[in-house]
C-alpha cells in the first residue's frame, strides 16, 4: 500500500512572500562588476574603468621602445595608484607633443607604464597585462 500526500500540503501560501524576499536578497547580494583596476602584482588600486580615454585615435596602443620591447598599453586620464619617477623626457615619445616619465605602482613599485604630459594635457599609458580587475581582497 502506497501512501501519498495531497499536493496542497506542500504549498504554504504564507511562505511565498518570505521566499520572494529571500530571492530578492540574493539578487541584491550579487557582486557588481568591479570598476576599479588593480596592480596585477600586489592588487593595489591603480585606476578606474571610467578613467579610460582615447588618445591620438584610440584607448589602446601597441608601442615598441628603442630596445625592441613591445608594450600593449591603455590610456587613462587619472591613475592615482601610480607614482611617476625619473625626469621627464620627450626622447622616443610614443605620443607626439608629450613628454614621459616611468609610472610605478604606488604600493609595490612594479613598473605599470608611463605618465605622459604636454603643455596642455596629461594622461597615463598603463601596460594592460600589468593590470587586473580582480581585487583578491586587497587594495
Amino acid at each position: 500500500m502506497e501512501f501519498a500526500l495531497p499536493v496542497r500540503l506542500f504549498f504554504d501560501p504564507h511562505a511565498e512572500p518570505k521566499r520572494e524576499k529571500q530571492v530578492k536578497s540574493r539578487v541584491a547580494e550579487k557582486p557588481k562588476k568591479e570598476k576599479r583596476l588593480f596592480c596585477a602584482a600586489c592588487h593595489y588600486t591603480v585606476t578606474r574603468q571610467e578613467e579610460r580615454i582615447s588618445i591620438q585615435g584610440g584607448h589602446e596602443h601597441t608601442c615598441t621602445n628603442p630596445h625592441g620591447f613591445v608594450f600593449h598599453i591603455g590610456c587613462f586620464r587619472n591613475a592615482s595608484g601610480c607614482t611617476p619617477v625619473g625626469g621627464e623626457t620627450t626622447d622616443h615619445s610614443w605620443f607626439s607633443g608629450y613628454g614621459w616619465r616611468i609610472a610605478l605602482c604606488a604600493n609595490c613599485q612594479a613598473h605599470l607604464g608611463w605618465t605622459f604630459r604636454s603643455p596642455t594635457d596629461s594622461f597615463h599609458g598603463l601596460i594592460i597585462n600589468r593590470l587586473t580587475s580582480r581585487a583578491n581582497g586587497v587594495s
